[in-house]
């Protein structure tokens, strides 16, 4: 594991936004642990996160590779903001942009707020965690019907390392629609074992109980 993942793992765990107990997802699955990305809700929280975030995404793809950051709404809102600030920190100008869940008929009419949607425009998708990819299916469904768009890649925060409702690889399954890869700063499993090994504000936060239970959930919906 790298440092900057390490450190993701830990700053999730300090501002609440990564949780163990039971947890009903979006799917209905009940989940041993909880990610919001919600929880980064303060000006120094979102810097971390979002250099962290630059960090990941500078060290794995060009910057000549893609012409802005997406995210869909609404927890991908205030990561594509503050990313493409962190990006722009490091030397790498990019512009934002996020769709509405519903199109605006006043004003800024239209699907998406930020830098424009046209045909050609390779986009760098972010998004906080990826469980069976809907929220980015229905995002890139509004792209596509706005213009012909390419996704350069997709950053997300966690990887939860799941099938989809179909039972296969949720992600290998979205690399194949799309042609694109998915990159996580961290993945369940790396959450998991530096967390079950690693004191976070002076405790374990995955006890061996803990680890047991994700262990149960992963055999029945884990890749």
């Amino acid at each position: 594991m790298q440092k900057y993942q390490s450190d993701f793992i830990e700053l999730a765990v300090f501002a609440g936004a990564l949780r163990f107990g039971n947890f009903t997802l979006k799917s209905g699955r009940q989940s041993p642990y909880f990610f919001n990305s919600g929880l980064f809700y303060t000006g120094e929280l979102s810097r971390a996160l979002a250099r962290t975030f630059a960090h990941a995404i500078n060290r794995t793809i060009k910057p000549s590779a893609y012409d802005a950051v997406f995210a869909p709404a609404y927890k991908g809102i205030p990561l594509a903001v503050s990313v493409s600030m962190a990006l722009a920190e490091a030397g790498v100008d990019k512009p934002w942009c996020f769709n509405r869940k519903e199109a605006k008929s006043h004003g800024d009419a239209g699907m998406f707020v930020g830098a424009p949607i046209k045909d050609g425009m390779r986009l760098l998708v972010l998004d906080d965690v990826f469980t069976t990819g809907g929220a980015k299916e229905e995002a890139i469904a509004q792209l596509s019907s706005a213009a012909k768009v390419e996704i350069a890649g997709v950053f997300i925060l966690l990887d939860r390392q799941e099938k989809d409702k179909d039972g296969k690889n949720a992600i290998a399954e979205f690399e194949r629609r799309h042609k694109t890869k998915v990159h996580a700063l961290a993945t369940a499993d790396e959450v998991f074992e530096h967390l079950s090994k690693n004191k976070v504000n002076g405790e374990l936060q995955v006890t061996p109980e803990i680890l047991a239970q994700y262990r149960k959930y992963k055999k029945e919906y884990g890749v």
